[in-house]
């Protein structure tokens, strides 16, 4: 029997509830909002600054929740909804955008983009689902939403302090509503089944955004550093911050046998608006953590201040609060170990405001390692194996189900890509383009390194989560090399890299003592020791012998595993370099919408320090159309899934996705370099290199979607991608005439006329 349209839009309780594509997209507006939030935090430390920045946080916490709600009720599947959250993801990088002068000169602009995103997905909810429940419960959320709009816009229009006031009695009237359960007068209160959200969507959605935030410090800190200078006590004050980010993040599971999931669904649902609630202290705390990391990398031995040392105890602290809050409103426990790192912060602040920024970060980073300790084995352990060579190579039950390391280990890539990308924008020569483009290939070849040895091994394994953790740390530092790789860095960039894949080998091979997948790793390694001579003798030679050099080793580490990293005399069945296909497809989608949070994170940031004008406007929205059509595109047609065809076809077919994604991330960092030119630059200068950048993006990424299309669909004869590049290639000849912002547009046109090609494409 047909469906109709409510039962079309409603998310049916049997489907999975695993976090959708337009959901991680969204996801990345969060990194933006928080960097701006840490940023505004550092710039002033009074309390009026910082009471305005959480009354901002609230704000844009808020707009997150209610995306999160809306996938939870709605089929994240239908156009409408996906409408809905790109809506509100544009509605958020606006308001993030306007951060810094939120309580200046774009005050209008804060507020109207904050109201928008609740105002206009409850109107186009109601408009949808109009006498249905969903619809008469976003029917009270907008009489709310409605009547705290007021408080925001007439707060926009007057000075500091009432607009502090009005929008922080607007927050709080926002937040309670929800609370009430969006009580109004008149009205019968509505039934609790229709204010439930589904716990193992929202937990998942959570534990998300909490690694998001975690990202956020540690793109933050690598920033920082890259900045700074790569002397060794800069790099020790950054392994300072990294281990208190990771410390938080493993904090932050522990412990083990306290799914949040459960406990929503067992408790009424004013239970999952306590746990956003909490969840906003714990996100407070990772933002001034991360202000603090700023600090404590720039100036790790400066000058005493005390509100420096303040700044960073009270990120910890905070964090701790809301740990402790979490622990006891939503797993009604009494927690002590979160209370005692507060009271031991507590305790040491007054002999720590006369320390070094970085003696106070090693003292905060010793309190949360004793909490992480303390927590030993309580919970629930996972089934072990019978042995340890076992236990390394038992497979996942859910192979879609990525682990929280890997989610962590993929926030590297955000800073190394955007750091790439920067590269690229600094000189728009060949050289430089060639340069960047070799380091964005060996950047990207630690990742796909990674994803399959977490494929191969099990990734909950200890042995392999500390290798994560080395290959995340020596990642970071080399995505710091990146600006200066050819330059004063090229040892540390080099180094890093063959490191990164060394020395998994040398603690892998022993492991497998006894497993014929032995062979297969020592095979890796050997290659891999092939090619580090290539990148330790290039780091030693001028820049145009480098690129030689280190443009081979990628050649050589790629078409090795092409050709499944032969070696003779030490043979292994091509069954052992299979990888699990619903796994490999859900980390290279994964890598693909961080690839498109470099374009994100970048023009936010150009559209940010720019300025509001109309044409500025204009450009960021098509930067922001830009990432969306890629995103988009990516998932079209789609009765397909790369999953099964990697189990269905040969190993190799694996490589070859791996390789058509390599390009389709190249393109994407291109279209962030040449997304800030446009917005920074819209109707400047008519530059013929400019122009070439800003089409190169889109082409290069056209071609990658077409091999894509090749490798996962078995395309004979593609013909969309190939039409769009012989369109491009005919109008670039009159765009090296036209500014940026005009070259921008037509391009746009076409990528949108290839999507709507790709959705219209019928295959087997």
């Amino acid at each position: 029997m047909a469906r109709t349209r409510w039962e079309r839009l409603i998310r049916d309780p049997r489907q999975p509830r695993e976090i959708t594509f337009v959901e991680l997209f969204f996801d990345l507006a969060i990194i933006f909002a928080l960097m701006q939030l840490s940023r505004r935090f550092l710039h002033d430390f009074s309390w009026e600054n910082s009471l305005q920045t959480l009354v901002l946080l609230a704000a844009v916490w808020w707009i997150w929740v209610g995306a999160a709600r809306t996938t939870d009720w709605l089929d994240p599947d239908q156009r409408f909804t996906q409408g809905i959250v790109i809506g509100m993801m544009f509605a958020g990088l606006v308001a993030a955008a306007s951060v810094p002068e939120a309580f200046g000169r774009h005050s209008l602009v804060f507020a109207g983009a904050n109201v928008a995103a609740h105002l206009v997905r409850h109107l186009s909810i109601i408009s949808a689902m109009h006498g249905h429940a969903v619809g008469t419960r976003s029917l009270r959320a907008a009489i709310w939403f409605g009547s705290t709009a007021i408080l925001w816009f007439a707060g926009a229009f007057l000075p500091t302090a009432p607009q502090l006031a009005l929008w922080s009695v607007a927050i709080f009237l926002d937040y309670l509503g929800v609370g009430l359960g969006w009580r109004v007068p008149g009205m019968p209160p509505l039934p609790e089944e229709h204010l439930r959200i589904r716990g193992d969507h929202i937990a998942e959605r959570h534990r998300q955004v909490f690694i998001i935030a975690i990202g956020e410090m540690i793109l933050s800190s690598g920033v920082t550093l890259s900045r700074s200078g790569l002397d060794g006590v800069r790099i020790g004050a950054f392994a300072v911050a990294f281990a208190i980010a990771g410390l938080i993040a493993r904090s932050f599971f522990l412990p083990r046998g306290l799914p949040l999931s459960e406990a929503l669904d067992r408790r009424p649902s004013v239970v999952a608006v306590r746990a956003s609630y909490t969840h906003l202290v714990m996100i407070l705390g990772i933002v001034v953590t991360a202000m603090s990391a700023e600090i404590l990398i720039s100036q790790p031995l400066g000058e005493t201040r005390a509100r420096w040392s303040a700044a960073i105890l009270a990120g910890p602290f905070l964090y701790l609060a809301g740990r402790t809050l979490y622990a006891r409103s939503v797993f009604q426990r009494r927690p002590w170990r979160a209370p005692t790192g507060m009271l031991v912060i507590v305790a040491i602040s007054p002999a720590m405001l006369r320390l070094p920024p970085l003696a106070v970060a090693g003292a905060v980073a010793l309190v949360l390692l004793g909490i992480v300790i303390s927590y030993g084995r309580i919970g629930a352990d996972p089934v072990r194996a019978d042995s340890p060579l076992e236990q390394l190579l038992r497979k996942r039950e859910n192979p879609r189900q990525l682990s929280a390391y890997e989610l962590f280990f993929d926030l590297a890539m955000i800073f190394a890509l955007t750091q790439v990308s920067q590269r690229m924008l600094a000189e728009v020569s060949v050289g430089n383009i060639a340069e960047s483009m070799v380091l964005l290939a060996a950047v990207y070849w630690i990742w796909v390194a990674t994803a399959w040895s977490t494929d191969w091994f099990n990734p909950d394994d200890p042995r392999l989560q500390r290798l994560i953790i080395v290959v995340m740390f020596a990642g970071l530092l080399m995505a710091a090399a990146v600006p200066t790789a050819f330059g004063e860095n090229g040892l540390l960039f080099a180094g890093a890299y063959v490191g990164i894949h060394i020395v998994p080998g040398i603690v892998l091979v022993p492991a497998l003592r006894g497993s014929p997948l032995q062979a297969r790793s020592a095979r890796i390694l050997i290659w891999f020791g092939i090619s580090a001579v290539l990148w330790l003798v290039g780091a030693f030679l001028p820049a145009s012998d480098r690129l030689f050099l280190w443009a081979a080793a990628i050649v050589v580490d790629g078409a090795s595993a092409w050709f499944g990293w032969p070696v003779p005399k030490l043979s292994a069945p091509k069954s052992h370099l299979r990888v699990i296909g619903d796994h490999i497809a859900e980390r290279y989608r994964q890598v693909y919408i961080i690839a498109l949070g470099a374009v994100v994170l970048l023009s936010g940031q150009a559209f940010s320090s720019s300025g509001f004008d109309d044409f500025r406007v204009l450009a960021f929205a098509v930067a922001f159309t830009s990432a969306a059509l890629m995103l988009w595109s990516y998932f079209l047609p789609t009765p397909q899934d790369l999953g099964t065809v990697v189990d269905s076809t040969a190993p190799k077919v694996a490589v070859a996705a791996a390789y058509c994604h390599g390009i389709m991330v190249a393109g994407t960092v291109v279209v962030a370099a040449s997304a800030e030119i446009y917005i920074r630059s819209p109707l400047g200068q008519v530059n013929a290199a400019w122009s070439l950048l800003i089409v190169g993006g889109v082409a290069l990424h056209t071609v990658g979607r077409t091999l894509f299309g090749l490798v996962m669909y078995g395309v004979r004869r593609p013909w969309r991608g190939p039409l769009a590049l012989l369109l491009l290639a005919a109008i670039t000849p009159g765009l090296l005439m036209a500014p940026p912002l005009v070259v921008a547009l037509a391009v746009v046109v076409v990528a949108f006329a290839l999507t709507r090609l790709y959705v219209q494409a019928r295959i087997r």
